[in-house]
């Protein structure tokens, strides 16, 4: 073998062990996610200088309350 290809064949490897690595974690979920529910949220300036801009998040949590 030369060089480059046993570059090639290690770099292949690590890229296959880590990839099982990630299958393997891919069933576990973060905060707010459940197999049947995701929570949504959002981060607006509800006070001080840019409270106006605080109407725009009251109105998408008001879209995702709706029935």
């Amino acid at each position: 073998m030369t060089e480059n290809q046993t570059i090639a064949a290690s770099l292949s490897a690590a890229c296959l062990v880590l990839a099982s690595g990630l299958a393997y974690c891919a069933s576990q979920y973060g905060p707010g996610v459940t197999d049947t529910k995701i929570k949504i949220g959002n981060t607006m300036p509800y006070s001080g200088p840019a409270s106006a801009y605080g109407a725009i998040g009251k109105s998408i949590a008001a879209y995702f309350a709706m029935p």
